[in-house]
């Protein structure tokens, strides 16, 4: 019984720590995002893909927090399908979810599309990032 008990409490301690691994780099991410953004605007392209990432890992670490995993695959569909389980099941209100799918539908074009990041277009996925952060740190990490 007691070697069980300590197994327990390891494997939930190194669930704790792999999400906090994910939300640190989400946090990070968000942050290098908004120096970029706010101190650097001729940068538009590299704040649009730091925004896109910072969602990304934090989407790992709510995923992480709900399920004790995250999805390894490049499939965002299936990520938008597994964090809205995920969310269903624990009973949060899913509302983040779209700035995430915002995020996730534009990563292709940003990271290797033709088409230039305009100014505009980098402060719109900043701020779904800024949202979905706020969504994901409020009603998801803060849990206990």
């Amino acid at each position: 019984m007691r070697i069980q008990v300590k197994w327990i409490l390891t494997v939930n301690r190194m669930g704790e720590i792999r999400d906090r691994v994910y939300r640190d780099r989400g946090s990070q991410l968000a942050k290098a995002m908004r120096l970029c953004r706010y101190n650097h605007p001729a940068y538009p392209s590299a704040a649009a893909l730091l925004a896109v990432h910072s969602a990304i890992a934090y989407n790992d670490a709510v995923q992480i927090k709900l399920t004790g995993d995250h999805l390894r695959s490049q499939d965002h569909g299936q990520a938008i399908a597994a964090i809205k389980r995920a969310c269903g099941t624990a009973k949060i209100e899913p509302r983040g979810i779209a700035h995430l799918g915002k995020l996730l539908s534009m990563k292709t074009d940003i990271s290797y599309g033709d088409k230039e990041v305009d100014n505009q277009l980098a402060e719109a996925l900043c701020v779904a990032a800024d949202r979905f952060e706020a969504w994901a740190e409020g009603y998801v990490l803060a849990r206990k």
